[in-house]
């Protein structure tokens, strides 16, 4: 019909098609020339209204790249690979926020410590406020991202660091000393943190993942004030003879617990309690700046797989959590981890991936909260696992529903084909 109406020369049409084409190009220019250069600065203050015009989170399904560090020089290549990420179908960044001992250093920031975090606050070392900048950067192309936080081994402001530590019982040594991580009893402690979480909001991230340090092992805390409270508040004397029996050295130089007490079972359920009641803390807190924060919390795989051993190890209860106002359960699903510690085949790894995948299906009322962590390098050898092995970790997870996915750690080299092939 087209070529019919141009051989009668109706040619006033296509003026108008003409016309109307060039006036959408240079608005469309128009609308493009607005987006900052990339090596302009950026302030909070801009990033935040950006976020809140993004559609409310609800429940979403997350499809996450975790990062420990950028191999980036400037924000150029920064944008770059988040440009990567979302092709791949990534929709969710979770960023490193802080900086510890030994942690790698953002090649692109200008660090003014070398320990500290990477946002505006008065609580902690600032080692460089790049989180806005990384927040705006995927704001611009349609990705939210998630400080990834610490806490009881966050870098801290504190008059007396010592004074604040958590106390252990050493087995080998039948005696007592303090650990790097902090005491979640010391006030100071508490005060800072929940500093710190309302200042990582403030920096305009769409969201909060909880580090797996807010636990507390079978050992800990002896500190005098958890001591105390917990004698206080239960009217047990808590001591290692009164919590422990039968303890032994096994073949491999791990002190292992056969038997445990009632009390100890009483301070393991008691200690959560304290676990959870710092967690609610800080989750008001950041939701006290941004209402719409959305919050995940990370869970070792013994969570799921031996609820009562991650209690006693780690005073760590997923049935505890759901009470939390949290959205997203993030399973610590490290398959190479897994297969050395629980010493199982590579099939009967893959088959615990989808038990546990199953589980939380069941535990979870919607399947968007089920945030399930894929390790994309060896933890110890720090090579990058191959394709096909990362294919049957997902393969596995998919077999059992659509849930939210994560994959750690993000790497220029990662086979980003793989991920987009189940992230889309």
């Amino acid at each position: 019909m087209i070529l019919l109406r141009l051989k009668k020369g109706l040619g006033t049409p296509l003026i108008l098609i003409a016309v109307f084409l060039s006036t959408f190009l240079f608005v469309s220019h128009l609308e493009v020339s607005k987006i900052p250069p990339t090596d302009t600065p950026i302030s909070v203050a801009e990033a935040r209204p950006y976020a809140r015009e993004m559609p409310l989170p609800g429940i979403r399904r997350i499809l996450g790249a975790q990062i420990l560090v950028f191999r980036s020089t400037d924000y150029a290549q920064v944008e770059s690979s988040i440009k990567d990420l979302a092709t791949a179908g990534v929709n969710t960044l979770i960023v490193r926020a802080f900086q510890n001992r030994g942690d790698r250093i953002y090649r692109f920031a200008r660090p003014r410590c070398r320990v500290g975090v990477y946002f505006k606050t008065t609580h902690a070392p600032v080692v460089d406020p790049v989180l806005s900048r990384i927040v705006s950067l995927a704001h611009q192309h349609g990705l939210r991202v998630f400080a990834w936080m610490e806490t009881r081994k966050m870098p801290l402001f504190l008059s007396d660091p010592e004074a604040s530590r958590a106390i252990s019982y050493r087995f080998e040594t039948k005696s007592y000393g303090s650990i790097p991580q902090w005491s979640i009893f010391d006030k100071a402690v508490e005060k800072r943190l929940i500093g710190l979480y309302h200042d990582v909001a403030m920096s305009g991230v769409d969201g909060i993942l909880i580090q797996d340090d807010l636990v507390m092992r079978q050992n800990e805390d002896f500190s005098s004030k958890a001591v105390t409270l917990f004698e206080k508040e239960t009217g047990k004397r808590l001591s290692p003879k009164n919590l422990y029996s039968k303890v032994f050295q096994d073949s491999a130089g791990h002190w292992c617990v056969p038997n445990y007490s009632d009390t100890f079972w009483q301070w393991a359920c008691w200690k959560n309690q304290k676990l959870m009641d710092l967690a609610r803390k800080l989750i008001l807190s950041a939701k006290g700046v941004n209402p719409e924060i959305e919050i995940a919390m990370n869970f070792m795989y013994e969570s799921v797989t031996n609820p009562k051993n991650a209690l006693a190890w780690l005073s760590q209860s997923l049935a505890e959590a759901t009470k939390l106002p949290i959205d997203y359960y993030a399973i610590m699903a490290y398959h190479r981890q897994m297969r050395e510690e629980l010493q199982l085949s590579e099939e009967a790894t893959y088959s615990k991936i989808a038990q546990m995948t199953a589980t939380m299906l069941k535990l979870v009322d919607n399947p968007n909260k089920v945030l399930m962590k894929v390790q994309m390098a060896d933890w110890k050898t720090r090579k990058q696992i191959s394709p096909y092995e990362a294919n049957q970790v997902f393969n596995k997870i998919n077999s059992q529903g659509r849930v939210s996915l994560a994959f750690i750690p993000y790497s220029p080299t990662l086979p980003l084909n793989v991920i987009g092939h189940h992230f889309h």
